[in-house]
């Protein structure tokens, strides 16, 4: 028999997990999937985060992995190597790897992220580094 070529998930079946409550809470789909003992994507990473009003991913680099965010609800401020702009539901913002970026709040929001390649321990965060 041939081996299964698919995964599927609902984000009701995935406990969500957090630092802290100054950093959003974020739903690992895709290690929940190795998990569980399902194929999960080889290729890129994925994440589902739930933010509260002011909550803030910290300020990180991605070294290899080019990132995609689908704003689901709510608004958020984007920054991109000290570049700012607001970002609304239904918005899509691509970050090439390189420059450092954060994503914060205005009001709750959902994001669902994509990276690749999915490779592991690619950020690298600001106070990591010293970095400005």
């Amino acid at each position: 028999m041939p081996s299964k070529r698919y995964s599927k998930i609902s984000l009701t079946e995935v406990e969500g997990r957090t630092k802290n409550s100054s950093v959003p809470m974020v739903k690992s789909l895709g290690y929940e999937l190795r998990a569980r003992g399902d194929p999960r994507p080889r290729e890129l990473r994925f994440n589902y985060f739930y933010y509260e009003t002011g909550q803030a991913v910290p300020r990180h680099t991605q070294q290899k992995q080019e990132e995609v965010f689908f704003i689901v609800e709510g608004r958020c401020r984007v920054e991109v190597d000290g570049e700012e702009f607001e970002v609304e539901a239904g918005d899509v913002v691509v970050i090439d790897p390189g420059p450092w970026r954060q994503i914060t709040a205005l009001e709750p929001a959902e994001i669902f992220a994509i990276g690749a390649p999915n490779v592991r321990d690619d950020a690298v965060f600001e106070d990591q580094t010293g970095a400005d």
